[in-house]
């Protein structure tokens, strides 16, 4: 009934006073032991064209491959949020403000949609001023899969062609040819196995059994 709807009501709106409450923590946390803790981490992002956004260790190449990006001449940087609930929508789109592109690497994969840190960030996004013009969406690290320097190049080079065409692409499951050509194999298999267990299949043999043994 309606107590639990205002229920309902109150958590949210403490979720989204949870982020100004971090904030303060934060800054508390800074002045007491010299260390910013705060709720998007932003590494080289400032006068970036370009942002890697990301979370978990993961990001830890990432600042890898900012760094040699930048060392080439490229202006790219890396947001990682520390907090995913509540969302720290403001802190995010104020540094993402003038961006001419966004990478969202998710390590996830929310079955039908996408990955999820690309659908709230889009989400969060949506009407306001300044906003990037092309967020692409990277799905990798599925089950500790790696995610090799040479992936962060190419993807990369992926919203630069989005920015320059004004076409963003669909997201993109990250894999190497090796590794199609390994799920190549094992499809195979699999279908192979799916053709001899089918009941069409049964069907099929037993009557040829049938033929021949009244052959």
């Amino acid at each position: 009934g309606s107590p639990y709807s205002y229920f309902r009501y109150e958590c949210h709106m403490a979720a989204l006073n949870g982020v100004a409450v971090y904030q303060r923590v934060a800054a508390e946390f800074a002045g007491l032991f010299g260390r910013q803790w705060d709720a998007v981490e932003n590494y080289r992002a400032d006068g970036a064209e370009i942002v890697f956004y990301m979370i978990g260790s993961f990001a830890t190449k990432a600042k890898e491959a900012v760094d040699r990006l930048r060392d080439a001449g490229q202006k790219v940087g890396l947001l990682r949020p520390r907090l995913v609930r509540p969302f720290p929508a403001e802190p995010i789109a104020e540094l993402l403000t003038g961006k001419q592109g966004v990478i969202v690497i998710d390590q996830n994969l929310s079955m039908g949609q996408g990955g999820v840190l690309h659908t709230e960030l889009t989400a969060s996004l949506y009407g306001k001023t300044n906003a990037p013009g092309v967020i692409t969406s990277f799905i990798g690290g599925l089950g500790g899969r790696d995610i090799s320097a040479e992936e962060f190049y190419e993807m990369v080079a992926v919203t630069r062609k989005a920015i320059a065409t004004g076409n963003t692409p669909a997201p993109r499951l990250l894999y190497t040819d090796d590794e199609l050509r390994e799920i190549r194999k094992l499809q195979a298999i699999a279908m192979v196995e799916r053709e001899e267990t089918s009941p069409q299949t049964q069907q099929t043999n037993q009557a040829t059994g049938q033929e021949t043994s009244r052959e």
